[in-house]
């Protein structure tokens, strides 16, 4: 897990932005967000936390094969900051 502190305005802006374009499943206090990056499909876990920090939980690589898919658990620290920082910069789902 990374954690980031983020200036208000940009925790906000997070903040709508996956209240937005993010999946949530029902009792769950994180988000699911979906990204492709250099053409591999992925599934971010995120959550916000008190005080303007973001956690990035988890990611998964989506494999699209012919008969079903496949996946793969991310849990390193420095490919989970590097999401978390593409998801900040860019904002969710823009």
């Amino acid at each position: 897990m990374i954690v980031r502190q983020l200036r208000q305005s940009q925790y906000d802006d997070f903040r709508e932005s996956l209240r937005r374009n993010a999946q949530a499943e029902p009792q769950d206090a994180g988000y699911t967000v979906k990204m492709t990056v250099n053409g591999a499909e992925y599934a971010v876990k995120v959550q916000p936390e008190r005080h303007c920090k973001v956690a990035v939980l988890q990611a998964r690589r989506i494999y699209r094969e012919q008969n079903s898919p496949g996946f793969e658990l991310i849990t390193e620290g420095n490919l989970l900051s590097s999401f978390l920082e593409l998801l900040i910069y860019q904002g969710v789902g823009r």
